[in-house]
């Protein structure tokens, strides 16, 4: 009797083999169709994204595609793996610790990535401008997921993080039809108003070159002393990064103007 009980044993554990096999190839199979129809269905509403949001803001519809998108692969797989014989508070449990530890490991990349989607979603700023940040000027030559890289008048490059810019106080000096600069000034009293304005319209037309096409410079007084008249040279200049090599040129060139004046008095 003992080798008919092992046969029959023998039988009954290749039936159970077999039947787990088919099992599992079965859910394995329907899990993979999950994950294609997941794929397929953040693929169409993807381009429901794109055509619905597209045309009011490309870089929004591309952030709102994300989100939806992470949120559907997030339900198909906790689907497949449920599928799978796994319970779907241990599937989710899983997905979040492993997501957790994905923002450990990445702690120090995932905030300038972040800050990557804003600066472009939000045009803060582009490739060319001139931007200050903490101390820092310069034009911006370059932006990577991770910095931001400036040439700054001393020919230097500054890496900032994009993570950074976020944070900090952001002034983009960069603007259509140039920016404008007061030049200060403090002229003698013995001089006219007129004279003053004569002179320094004169400069502002000698600098017609770094000046923003079409703009004619204005003279504004700022305070009034004894001895002395305060006033400032009002330019619009294209390139934000020459502002003082332009007011350094405006008080050589009055202050030659001056001494032409006082040459012609005396």
């Amino acid at each position: 009797m003992e080798p008919t009980i092992k046969a029959i044993n023998s039988s009954f554990f290749d039936q159970t083999n077999v039947e787990s096999i088919l099992w599992f190839v079965q859910r394995f199979a329907v899990a993979s169709v999950i994950i294609a129809l997941t794929w397929l269905i953040t693929k169409i509403i993807g381009g429901i994204i794109s055509k619905a949001l597209g045309l009011l803001n490309p870089k929004v519809a591309l952030q709102v595609n994300r989100i939806v998108s992470a949120s559907i692969w997030l339900i198909g797989i906790t689907q497949a793996l449920d599928q799978l014989g796994l319970d779907p508070i241990f599937s989710i449990m899983f997905i979040a610790i492993v997501g957790l530890a994905a923002i450990t490991a990445f702690r120090d990349v995932l905030p300038s990535t972040t800050s990557y989607n804003l600066i472009k979603t939000y045009e803060l700023f582009k490739i060319g401008d001139w931007i200050e940040l903490d101390g820092y000027f310069g034009r911006v030559i370059n932006l990577t997921w991770m910095n931001t890289v400036l040439l700054t008048r001393d020919n230097e490059m500054v890496y900032i993080p994009n993570s950074k810019i976020i944070k900090s106080n952001l002034i983009n000096r960069t603007v259509q039809g140039g920016i404008r600069v007061a030049v200060p000034l403090t002229m003698d009293r013995s001089l006219s108003l007129s004279e003053i304005e004569r002179i320094l319209l004169e400069v502002g037309g000698e600098l017609s070159e770094v000046l923003a096409p079409n703009f004619m410079p204005e003279v504004r007084v700022t305070n009034l002393e004894k001895d002395s008249i305060k006033v400032e040279l009002l330019l619009k200049i294209s390139n934000p990064a020459s502002d003082a090599l332009v007011a350094s040129e405006v008080w050589k060139k009055t202050l030659r103007k001056l001494e032409e004046v006082n040459k012609n008095s005396s």
